[in-house]
């Protein structure tokens, strides 16, 4: 279905066409319409799936610039973030701020002055409440990949957030509804949707490898591609290995947002930790590499999810050697995915 066919102005579907956008993916279909009639809206939808545009577009025909907080939108990590605001600002008049840790402040203060969107991590949000920086009672609150936020922690500052900044209306996008997130919708009616599978279509495949440095390097292909680690250490030390980008915790966020960039805009690796690599969202990644084996289902999925979106097929192969398979086949048990060797 085309966008000018959800109940968006002309204007707005205009807008989107010219930046290439006409045809609304699945998750973009059952939210926006729902979300533009002022109803709260809870969707199960994977990573990769079109929900930036889902919450994006209803914001940018609702919100106009009055230089008050109209909307929040929480998402887990930094990059997701920016990338948010990256997409918010291509499509809407609203002012947004970004709020996340790894800055100074300044900058944030100034923001919030002006802005009609927040878009942040719960950890700076809940800063900014603290200092009396942040007065909102917002008209919406998005929460983008709500799992990932409870997952690493954030269930409390979320719930504070909620109960000191009451918005009228909740917007929440996750790869699961389980027990967790139902609690964070608590005494509201939603409209709840799920969007296609949670795991993306992917060919999983492992390799037996002595070396795994030396076979990391026989199996990359010049497609885009991203390794993943279980360590800083193991990350920096394969980006110096590979003269190729990388993100682990240690790195400034100046550091960080310069390799994402890299990645985005044309480099054909990565090297990253998985807490760097929550919420990065760059289109065309055909390949995921665990260079290390994850150490469970959850973040095998997580790492999956960065690959296989909008319909195309990906593959995630992860490198074994002799003291890997046990953790490796506990991981096989619990997937309940066919893997291949490759």
């Amino acid at each position: 279905m085309k966008f000018k066919h959800l109940g968006i102005s002309s204007d707005l579907a205009k807008k989107l066409e010219s930046l290439g956008w006409t045809e609304a993916f699945e998750v973009q279909e059952k939210a926006i319409p729902i979300a533009l009639k002022g109803g709260n809206v809870a969707i199960r939808a994977k990573t990769g799936s079109g929900k930036t545009l889902a919450f994006g577009i209803p914001l940018a025909e609702l919100i106009k610039p009055q230089k008050r907080i109209q909307a929040m939108i929480l998402t887990p990590t930094r990059e997701l973030a920016i990338q948010i605001n990256e997409v918010i600002r291509k499509i809407s008049k609203a002012h947004t701020v970004l709020i996340y840790g790894g800055v100074g402040y300044q900058k944030q203060f100034d923001g919030l002055k002006k802005a009609d969107i927040v878009i942040g991590t719960p950890g700076r949000i809940m800063d900014h409440m603290q200092r009396g920086t942040l007065r909102a009672e917002p008209e919406f609150l998005v929460l983008d990949e709500a799992d990932r936020m409870l997952d690493m922690g954030f269930s409390r500052d979320i719930l504070k957030i909620m109960r000191r900044c009451p918005p009228k209306h909740i917007w929440l996008f996750s790869a699961t509804l389980d027990n967790d997130i139902m609690k964070l919708l608590k005494g509201r009616h939603f409209k709840m949707e799920k969007v296609g599978e949670e795991m993306p279509e992917l060919d999983h495949l492992y390799i037996e490898a002595s070396n795994k440095i030396r076979q990391l390097r026989e199996i990359l292909n010049g497609g885009k591609t991203l390794v993943f680690c279980n360590t800083k250490r193991m990350t920096r030390k394969l980006g110096e290995i590979l003269k190729t980008p990388s993100l682990h915790g240690d790195m400034s966020q100046s550091a960080r947002e310069r390799n994402m960039s890299k990645f985005r805009k044309g480099e054909r690796y990565l090297i990253a930790t998985d807490v760097a690599a929550r919420g990065i969202d760059i289109p065309g990644i055909e390949t995921i590499i665990n260079f290390d084996v994850p150490k469970d289902r959850q973040t095998y999925v997580h790492r999956s999810g960065r690959t296989g979106r909008a319909g195309k097929k990906g593959k995630v192969i992860t490198l074994l050697r002799g003291d890997d398979h046990d953790t490796f086949r506990k991981l096989i048990h619990n997937l309940d995915l066919e893997f291949n060797r490759l």
